[in-house]
């Protein structure tokens, strides 16, 4: 996530990026929001870490739900700022931090959410091993990240509008550089396999795996729906910590 803070610490791409969330039909209210909070479920008592929060929407959403508690981790020190904004007169809080050198407490939470932040990081595993270390047993992780089809190759993305989406080199993990919101960024392929490899490897349990299938009942535009049938954006998973969960890991 080298370049990730600096990204939404620009201006123009800040600007160009609330103007795109708040599109009619954007892909995160139509497709990855609804897929996400209904894997979370219920949100009432439940102390939550959220990594690479953004403005901290879904800690206000949670905590007006009745959780008891919200962390949000965001490297962009704008992003954070709008998160104070949004958490204004609520208990919640954020940590102005990368999540490559997040320390969690041990056994602090029932929830580690992320949601559309985790490819920006190249080495997952230790942030895996965070996320378990700071969950009690039985707690849950649910994350959602660019689906491994589209990250395998962005060059169909050049074009501007896609109508069509290239899958390529898709067992080549690590970088790729393209061009997003007039600016180039970085972002890491990881297969389907390599995400559950870490699940398991780090020692979670996996409980759920959803794809960005599009529901009619969330577009206001027909055209859009029938393109978002055609390739899935978003990758979802959920995974537990055993309530007969072993120490945490020795971490790296």
């Amino acid at each position: 996530m080298s370049n990730h803070e600096e990204f939404y610490d620009n201006p123009d791409i800040r600007a160009k990026y609330i103007a795109r969330r708040t599109q009619p039909d954007n892909p995160n209210d139509t497709l990855e929001r609804p897929i996400f909070l209904e894997l979370v479920g219920n949100l009432s008592q439940l102390d939550i870490i959220d990594l690479g929060c953004g403005d901290a929407s879904f800690g206000k959403e949670a905590l007006l739900q009745g959780a008891s508690s919200y962390i949000g981790i965001e490297a962009s020190s704008a992003m954070v700022n709008l998160a104070l904004v949004q958490l204004t007169n609520t208990l919640g809080k954020v940590h102005h931090g990368r999540l490559e050198t997040w320390k969690a407490q041990s056994e602090q939470v029932d929830l580690v959410s992320s949601r559309l932040a985790l490819q920006y990081v190249e080495n997952l595993e230790p942030v895996f091993c965070e996320a378990y270390q700071a969950l009690r047993p039985g707690g849950r992780m649910i994350f959602s990240v660019e689906h491994p089809v589209i990250t395998s190759n962005f060059a169909s993305l050049a074009e501007g509008r896609r109508t069509n989406w290239l899958v390529d080199d898709y067992f080549k993990p690590g970088a790729r550089v393209h061009q997003w919101l007039g600016h180039e960024v970085t972002k890491y392929h990881r297969t389907l396999e390599e995400y559950f490899d870490l699940i398991t490897m780090t020692g979670f349990k996996l409980e759920r795996i959803r794809e960005s299938r599009p529901l009619p009942q969330n577009f206001s535009s027909q055209q859009e729906y029938e393109r978002r049938l055609r390739i899935p954006l978003f990758l979802f998973i959920s995974a537990h910590k055993s309530i007969h969960a072993s120490p945490a890991r020795d971490r790296t």
